[in-house]
């Protein structure tokens, strides 16, 4: 018997090649997006997550520093310089302190993107990683006076993180930026000054908003001789890069991610800002700022 293969018709044959109808590819389309939907807030808490890790990373390797200096200078901690307590250069020997250089408008030409200021101060010895100094959560840009929240034109600031101005401070700010309130509340300039409220909650270093930092010594004033700390108003302003969170490190070299509440100060767009009631998030860091002597 002689096999003869058999010839499909031709109208078969079409309808064997035939590609999706479009009902179909709108259904492949539809679980697609429906996926999607379903892994990316995923992927973002993942990203967040990586970001919350790195930023409590840097913070331990800053207090890392910190401490490594106080070790090696009898119990000195690591002097906090403001605005008026800023070296003219990077050659400069005078002034020293943890980390100077300002990153707002107000510093010369180049000072906030220049890597050069970090590496003067007293603690970089001891990390020497300028990234570090930066939150991995920080987008923003600076430019010719403008700061760019989001990113855009211009490059990073070299640093995002500010120190408590209660630690270290020159007495020029003991005298007149703390003024009256350095009186009432502890200024820390030994090791052996952070017993109270101990080091495990005595804040160093916090992430600052991009529009409130400028020289690295974060300012919070508890008000007058009020035992508890009673003020409204931010001075200088913590970050929120975190969703509303930054990082803050801690005496005894622990760090943490913090989650704000404030919208007027997570909002904030300026240096400072006032609370809103009932002053939580101000009130938790002033707890841990300073103590009443």
């Amino acid at each position: 018997m002689i096999y003869t293969p058999r010839i499909q018709p031709p109208h078969r044959l079409i309808r064997r090649l035939r590609g999706f109808t479009l009902i179909e590819l709108l259904v492949v389309i539809a679980i697609i997006a429906i996926l999607a939907a379903l892994l990316l807030p995923g992927l973002a808490r993942a990203k967040q997550q990586a970001q919350n890790v790195q930023c409590i990373s840097n913070q331990k390797q800053l207090m890392l520093g910190w401490i490594m200096y106080t070790g090696d200078n009898k119990g000195s901690l690591a002097k906090n310089g403001d605005e008026g307590d800023q070296p003219g250069t990077t050659a400069s020997t005078a002034d020293a302190q943890w980390c100077p250089g300002r990153m707002d408008n107000g510093a010369p030409a180049g000072e906030p993107t220049n890597t050069a200021w970090i590496k003067i101060g007293q603690i970089y010895p001891y990390v020497n990683q300028v990234g570090v100094y930066r939150c991995p959560a920080d987008h923003s840009t600076y430019a010719s006076g403008t700061v760019y929240e989001k990113g855009g034109k211009g490059n990073d600031r070299v640093r995002s993180m500010s120190m408590n101005a209660w630690v270290g401070p020159f007495p020029s700010a003991v005298s007149g930026l703390l003024g009256g309130e350095a009186t009432d509340y502890r200024v820390y300039q030994k090791d052996g000054d952070m017993a109270v409220p101990g080091s495990a909650n005595l804040w160093i270093f916090v992430d600052e908003n991009p529009y409130s930092i400028n020289d690295g010594f974060l300012w919070e004033q508890p008000a007058g001789n009020n035992n508890p700390p009673t003020a409204t108003s931010w001075t200088d302003v913590p970050a929120s890069y975190h969703n509303n969170a930054c990082g803050i490190s801690f005496g005894d070299g622990h760090a943490q991610i913090r989650k704000w509440t404030d919208k007027n100060m997570i909002n904030t767009k300026v240096d400072g800002a006032a609370g809103m009631p009932p002053y939580t998030d101000l009130r938790w860091l002033l707890f841990r700022t300073t103590a009443h002597k």
